[in-house]
């Protein structure tokens, strides 16, 4: 279970920005992403209790699907600004809703406040669903990387261009919650690749997402989180029989060095 109340982290914004927002990533955009994610999560209201998510083989389902984990405008150009965080951060909330359709199926708790509560067989129930929906949540765990890792560097620019705004009171106190949700949220990841049963072909395609946040992630965590990280990442990597995933996550481990 652990991996994934750590794989669900969302951030409040934190502060705004005087900046002009870049028009390749606009309030269209943001709006069309939360009505997919909408619909998805009426979709698969009932999902927790009959365990039977909507599949992308469905075309309905996976039209809102490539809405909701196609990110690829967030690269630009022109560069998303700061004055878009809150933007993105909703991006990031859609991307989790629909996880969590996944991730709770046939658990009996479709509340994400309640996931602490979960029994051993609800836990192994979300273990079973990365692999019984393994296209699905491959899609949402790329997704959610790709929009985190945008988000933490908007704030890390921010951070350094106006440090200090966020020394003190509720800044800080969300700046401190966003190290500590991307902690979490890479070391939900990489626990992932310990799961047993899992098809190394699917661990290994999850690898790009999680090397290129892994330079941003370095900078933005705190040195202590950085070096538990590092440590998991290397011992998860020791304890692979496969050379391609030993070698990404070594390579995730060695960015995260202290």
């Amino acid at each position: 279970m652990r991996r994934f109340i750590r794989a669900l982290w969302v951030i409040a914004l934190v502060g705004g920005s005087d900046a002009a927002a870049a028009a390749g990533f606009d309030a269209a955009k943001i709006a069309e992403v939360k009505r997919a994610s909408e619909a998805f999560v009426a979709l698969g209201k009932d999902a927790y209790k009959t365990g039977q998510p909507p599949r992308q083989s469905d075309p309905a389902a996976k039209a809102l699907l490539d809405t909701i984990f196609d990110t690829s405008v967030l690269n630009g150009p022109p560069p998303v600004t700061f004055a878009q965080f809150l933007d993105v951060n909703n991006w990031l909330m859609a991307v989790v809703n629909v996880g969590l359709v996944y991730v709770t199926a046939g658990t009996g708790f479709s509340d994400f406040t309640t996931l602490a509560s979960h029994t051993t067989a609800a836990q192994a129930q979300m273990n079973a669903n990365v692999i019984s929906y393994a296209p699905e949540m491959g899609r949402y765990y790329d997704a959610q990387l790709a929009v985190s890792k945008v988000e933490i560097d908007l704030i890390s620019a921010e951070l350094a261009a106006h440090p200090d705004n966020y020394k003190t009171g509720d800044k800080a106190k969300g700046v401190g919650e966003m190290r500590e949700g991307l902690a979490q949220t890479l070391a939900g990841v990489v626990e992932t690749f310990t799961l047993p049963g899992i098809d190394p072909a699917w661990l290994r395609d999850r690898l790009p997402a999680l090397l290129a946040l892994a330079p941003t992630a370095a900078k933005f965590i705190d040195a202590d989180a950085k070096q538990q990280l590092h440590n998991l990442a290397a011992k998860v990597a020791a304890a692979s029989s496969d050379d391609a995933i030993k070698t990404g996550l070594n390579s995730f481990a060695q960015a995260l060095a202290p």
